[in-house]
């Protein structure tokens, strides 16, 4: 297995996921419930981004083909858009592309949020599953798919133990700490976003 691709994928969905900045969102949705509660929200919320991520990662080839969407042309968009989601984030917002105010208010009449809005769009939101979708058409061989669904799980499971530790880590960072946080994120991302449209553009006229 090629780990340098593994550090790749996993780079790419960490980034565009960031766990860390979702947790302002999450302990405002789910301040209502109790520990044991919290809990099974993480628990679901985690199976749930897992089942959506690796769903796109193994049939997201076949949409595109449905639809007569070229690789070419969903990188050069999927760069475009996880580029506007990363200035969103070096200004230390969470994006409107992936979770709108609206969303975030009406979730809180909702009965179960683990699905949505935490699973999607926060967490396996458009820009994650245009990364994956993305990764496994560049994949080489086996090896590579199987690295790329190897840094899902991963992905997921950072998800599960940063919405776990979520109290511990707003204590510790406070609101400006997370935002510093999300910066850094946005940063990796933007240059993950532009190398991603410049393959695209590669492809197509080289």
């Amino acid at each position: 297995m090629d780990y340098q691709f593994v550090l790749l994928a996993f780079t790419s969905l960490f980034a565009i996921i960031n766990p860390v900045g979702l947790v302002p969102i999450y302990v405002a949705l789910t301040s209502q419930y109790t520990h044991e509660e919290k809990l099974k929200i993480i628990k679901k919320t985690t199976m749930a981004t897992l089942l959506i991520l690796v769903t796109f990662a193994l049939m997201g080839k076949y949409i595109l083909l449905f639809f007569g969407i070229s690789i070419q042309a969903f990188s050069i968009a999927g760069g475009i858009l996880l580029f506007t989601i990363s200035l969103d984030m070096l200004h230390g917002k969470i994006s409107g592309v992936r979770h709108s105010k609206t969303e975030q208010e009406a979730a809180t009449e909702l009965d179960d949020i683990a699905v949505i809005p935490l699973a999607m769009p926060l967490l396996a939101g458009p820009g994650a599953i245009t990364s994956v979708i993305v990764l496994m058409t560049k994949a080489q061989g086996y090896n590579d798919k199987l690295a790329v669904l190897l840094a899902i799980f991963l992905c997921v499971i950072a998800a599960h133990v940063t919405l776990k530790s979520s109290e511990k880590i707003e204590d510790r960072l406070s609101p400006i700490g997370i935002k510093i946080m999300t910066r850094m994120m946005g940063l990796i991302l933007a240059a993950i976003s532009v190398q991603m449209m410049l393959g695209g553009i590669k492809e197509i006229f080289f």
